[in-house]
């Protein structure tokens, strides 16, 4: 049985040649990061939680997990035609990357964001077989119902106008997971009793202190 999916366009080169370039990447983040922030309020509101911040970072509201999912779901299969071939392809990296994020984090922060210990089919907490699956229909849709009409109207935008502004939303990006990543070192420090050496970790003290960290990361957990 073939599993490829035929999807003309009259745009040229065919979709699934189209290159995934820096800028594209962007875009893809900034999708995958606000859908991201968007569900998990939403599904905090539903279960009755309340309105949770759920974006994962300080000034933007971008989730990095998806932000990041989303880029390398459509990195690793923005070419590929096969629905089989994309579910097993995105269960695998999307578990992959899942666990990975969690250990970085454990490792570098000394904190963890999600922790599935006692969840059916868990592999060390990170992630789970049962969300993997999930992650491979997510990824069927991410390419084939999102990113395949997204690529089309991406080529349609006019190029100089497009990188400029993935250019610019780049350096906010970056500079708020820059500043993200430092006030939780230092939130993780302060946990361990550990004083600010730079003037830049007493302002982040100041700014970012506990009763505000708790209130934006309230899933974060210290080992």
């Amino acid at each position: 049985m073939d599993n490829s999916v035929t999807l003309e366009n009259a745009d040229s080169p065919a979709w699934e040649k189209r290159p995934f370039t820096f800028y594209k990447a962007v875009y893809v983040y900034l999708l995958g990061g606000l859908t991201g922030t968007v569900w998990e309020t939403l599904l905090n509101l539903f279960c009755g939680n309340g309105f949770v911040f759920c974006n994962g970072s300080l000034f933007t509201p971008f989730n990095f997990v998806y932000g990041f999912g989303a880029v390398f779901i459509i990195a690793c299969l923005h070419g590929q035609t096969d629905i089989k071939k994309t579910y097993l392809i995105g269960a695998l990296g999307g578990g992959i990357v899942e666990y990975l994020l969690s250990f970085l984090e454990e490792k570098m922060l000394g904190t963890r964001s999600w922790n599935y210990e006692g969840k059916l089919l868990n592999i060390n907490g990170r992630t789970t077989l049962i969300y993997m699956a999930f992650w491979g229909l997510l990824c069927v849709g991410v390419i084939f119902l999102v990113y395949i009409p997204l690529n089309a109207k991406l080529d349609r935008l006019p190029e100089k106008q497009m990188k400029i502004f993935a250019t610019v939303m780049a350096v906010i990006l970056i500079a708020d997971l820059t500043v993200t990543v430092a006030a939780i070192f230092r939130y993780a420090e302060r946990n361990a009793g550990q004083e600010a050496v730079l003037a830049a970790g007493r302002v982040l003290d100041r700014l970012c202190n506990n009763d505000f960290m708790q209130l934006r990361f309230p899933s974060m957990k210290f080992k």
